[in-house]
């Protein structure tokens, strides 16, 4: 029987669930082939600061090797994405015409970030600009039940 001054009361078999709002956090880069490792490294870290724990990196199948290169580096893991599945991804804000030139993506940095986390994420941190690379940051909202 729940008092009168009680937040909650609880009957029979009802439990009382917690649930915590967490986030997932999706880093995507986009770079050129005269891009280094160190390039995307110094950008990412300019605009993203400390890296959340869990956090995961994307980018174009093309460039597979700097990306496991950065992801190595940084200890992330790294998610690879052909072309036209990076064309389909909606609520990226930044259009580049020499990305969509090479690519027919639009913007390879917030596609990838986005597309990592599926079509709930939404973009924290839209497109940066670096030396020969560019990098986004996308959330995605969970619920975790206790």
């Amino acid at each position: 029987m729940a008092t009168d001054d009680a937040d909650y009361s609880v009957d029979g078999d009802q439990t009382v669930t917690d649930m915590i709002q967490h986030e997932r956090f999706s880093i995507g880069i986009g770079c050129s082939s005269r891009a280094s490792s160190d390039d995307v490294i110094l950008l990412i870290e300019a605009s993203v600061g400390q890296i959340p724990s869990g956090t995961m990196i994307a980018t174009l199948d093309r460039r597979a090797s700097i990306g496991e290169i950065v992801a190595s580096i940084l200890g992330l893991r790294l998610v690879l994405f052909p072309a036209s599945i990076l064309a389909s991804v909606a609520g990226v804000t930044a259009h580049s015409s020499l990305a969509f030139s090479k690519t027919r993506t639009a913007n390879v940095a917030e596609a990838s970030a986005l597309a990592l986390l599926g079509p709930s994420a939404r973009l924290i941190v839209p497109q940066m600009k670096g030396r020969f690379c560019t990098c986004a940051v996308a959330a995605l909202p969970i619920t975790v039940h206790r």
